[in-house]
């Protein structure tokens, strides 16, 4: 699909492990570790228990599959 993720973004003071934001109009990215940024980003959501995601996306590549419900 050729359509792009729509820009809101803002600097949302720390990413907290969980956090789901788009990177660019057409990458997601789902963060595993809480940290501070400066950088602009557009929040999408959020996993709401994180735990584990450190070690399981930090240790290679992972196929993330996200449903509608």
């Amino acid at each position: 699909h050729s359509e792009n993720l729509p820009p809101a973004s803002s600097i949302p003071g720390p990413i907290r492990t969980g956090d789901l934001m788009p990177y660019g109009n057409s990458c997601l990215v789902l963060f595993y570790e809480t940290f501070s940024t400066s950088y602009s980003y557009t929040r999408l959501g959020r996993v709401n228990n994180p735990s584990g995601l450190a070690s399981a996306l930090g240790s290679g590549s992972v196929t993330v599959t996200f449903e509608l419900q």
